[in-house]
């Protein structure tokens, strides 16, 4: 099985990597983000000598790290599902010797690797430009490491539980739209939770949002302690399982309804 998991994914990555234009323009773009954020809270930070609690470079860094992590919190396989129940691919998927998560699991690692490529170019890049703190210690770089990985069946359920919802209105768009505004708001990715209202903060510590872009550039500026890192780990486990439940058995209902378009 997880050679066919990583066949899955290398075919997918190469979909992407195929027109070399995606990854210079990806990249780019990422970059020109970075900049607009950095001259913003560089501005913000010359008038009223505040970065929302972190210093400017911190800040600088917090804004490099979020645009390096953004992608592997936000892309992923909907667009896929959508189009595989468009045109009836999804009757042939439903007969693989893998099961349905198990073969969208392997097009999402592919996703995931073109990812972190253009993530990785981007962080090098970005530090040619600007000065970027590093971690604190090794502790600190392993448990980063540790909380974007258990991120990834988070993004992964979320994912197929909005796919999903395409057997039942064959469009996903509005449905894509919302996870993506979601995870950016919830996540940290426009601005860092600390700076949102204190109700807002209360419900971001319960969501698992916020340990995908968030939480790992905390502990990676040291501004979290190694001990707490441990029940934010817990926490992604828990989540992690719950939305597997409620991802399964919002499947085996859907698929009583699915309706197939063409082939």
């Amino acid at each position: 099985m997880l050679n066919s998991l990583l066949m899955l994914g290398k075919m997918q990555f190469r979909q992407y990597s195929i027109y070399k234009s995606n990854f210079y323009l990806f990249t780019l773009n990422r970059i020109v983000e970075i900049a607009v954020y950095i001259f913003v809270w560089q501005a913000i930070y010359k008038e009223t000598g505040d970065a929302g609690g972190f210093t400017i470079a911190q800040m600088i860094t917090y804004y490099i790290l979020v645009f390096t992590l953004s992608s592997l919190a936000t892309w992923g396989v909907n667009e896929e599902m959508s189009y595989s129940i468009k045109n009836g691919k999804i009757n042939k998927e439903l007969l693989n010797p893998l099961s349905y998560f198990q073969y969208y699991f392997g097009i999402n690692l592919g996703e995931l690797a073109f990812a972190l490529l253009v993530g990785i170019a981007t962080f090098i890049l970005c530090s040619i430009f600007w000065s970027v703190s590093l971690p604190a210690n090794i502790i600190n770089l392993i448990l980063f490491v540790i909380v974007i990985i258990l991120g990834i069946p988070i993004t992964f359920f979320l994912q197929m539980i909005v796919g999903i919802t395409g057997f039942y209105t064959n469009s996903i768009w509005g449905m894509q739209i919302l996870r993506k505004s979601v995870i950016s708001i919830f996540s940290g990715i426009i601005a860092p939770i600390t700076l949102f209202p204190n109700w807002f903060q209360s419900l971001a510590n319960i969501l698992p949002f916020q340990e995908l872009i968030y939480t790992p550039i905390n502990i990676w500026l040291g501004q979290m302690p190694p001990k707490e890192a441990i029940f934010i780990i817990i926490k992604q486990i828990i989540w992690g399982s719950i939305l597997y439940i409620i991802a399964k058995k919002f499947f085996n209902h859907a698929i009583k309804k699915i309706t197939i378009n063409g082939g």
